[in-house]
């Protein structure tokens, strides 16, 4: 079944205008609105079905989509969405689109025409077309981590940037001044584009050049984080110290290092972001900056609900995040100034 999409999309138009053609069509020329009823005619577009479905019908079930299954940070916001919702007798279906945006928009698709009552989104870019779809049909959704501050969007986050910062500072801190950076690909989400920022902004606010080297993007997964060490390791100018934009690529950090045969933390210091529930049993323990991922869940949820009761103003609410030291970090040239070789962890 189509979408006002892909209405859009055939008849060479805005969704704001299909929108418009649909609910107020003596505001669109008489030409535009023609092209798009032959186009709604050819997609077997059922407006009633679709994008009436939300504010007239209900089905107690709404829709909840994350880029990783994987990661044990969204598997905490999934139980956070998921107890709230049962509290509220709502059933919750889960979709996992591996930081595709083509299955984040399939997806999407699917939940909608499955007639659910609102949408729960990790999105991979919150300014794509099926975001402004759904803002520009009245759809109910809510964006769990996400940047977004202000505009017509709801969404339950942390400052991600303040994040990155902190993480950083720490290393300064501890002596460290070769910090290299391994994020996740700014093309499928801005969250670790927002962590890198934090990141510079440190280096600089303490004096620290910048050197494009010591950053790799790479995909949010082990090998990601391993294969990103190793790059860095490789470096003419090794870095003493690494940011990892999330635990998951800092776990694959660890074993990639473990592998060159470094000693964590003497040899390396390393920094990830989420504290996801393993992170204190890794070893080295890691430190990390907290997020506070299950209550991020249940928040969005909240807040959805109140949506689909009462549509209002939308919301941002980001919460706090906490830097967490453990044994993953220590101060620079420690191993040469206690005199130990170390052993490789």
């Amino acid at each position: 079944m189509s979408t006002i999409l892909d209405v859009a999309r055939l008849a060479q138009v805005s969704t704001a205008t299909v929108s418009r053609v649909i609910n107020s069509p003596e505001t669109v020329r008489e030409e535009t609105r023609k092209k798009v009823l032959r186009a709604m005619e050819m997609c077997n577009y059922k407006y009633n079905a679709l994008a009436r479905g939300f504010v007239t019908k209900r089905s107690n079930t709404i829709g909840l989509i994350i880029p990783n299954i994987n990661n044990p940070v969204f598997a905490e916001s999934t139980m956070g969405v998921q107890e709230y919702a049962d509290e509220k007798n709502i059933k919750v279906i889960l979709g996992n689109t591996s930081y595709k945006y083509s299955q984040e928009e399939s997806l999407i698709k699917a939940l909608r025409e499955s007639q659910v009552d609102g949408l729960i989104i990790t999105t991979t870019n919150p300014k794509g077309e099926i975001i402004r779809t759904l803002v520009n049909e009245g759809v109910p959704f809510v964006l769990l981590f996400s940047t977004v501050k202000g505009g017509p969007i709801s969404a339950v986050g942390v400052d991600n940037y303040r994040g990155g910062y902190v993480a950083t500072e720490h290393l300064v801190s501890l002596g460290h001044r070769r910090i290299g950076m391994i994020a996740g690909s700014f093309a499928v989400t801005d969250r670790g584009y927002h962590r890198w920022h934090g990141y510079r902004r440190c280096l600089k606010d303490n004096g620290i050049p910048y050197d494009g080297d010591l950053l790799v993007q790479t995909e949010y997964s082990l090998a990601g984080g391993r294969d990103s060490i190793r790059k860095l390791l490789e470096l003419p100018s090794p870095p003493t110290a690494v940011f990892c934009s999330n635990d998951y690529i800092a776990l694959g950090a660890i074993k990639g290092a473990r592998e060159a045969g470094l000693s964590l933390p003497e040899d390396l210091s390393i920094v990830g972001f989420d504290d996801m529930p393993t992170a204190s049993y890794m070893v080295p323990a890691l430190t990390t900056v907290r997020q506070p991922a299950y209550d991020m869940g249940r928040r969005a949820c909240e807040l959805l609900l109140q949506i689909m009761e009462s549509p209002s103003r939308p919301v941002q609410h980001m919460m706090e995040t906490k830097l967490v030291v453990r044994e993953s970090t220590t101060a620079a040239g420690q191993k040469d100034r206690s005199g130990e070789t170390g052993e490789s962890l």
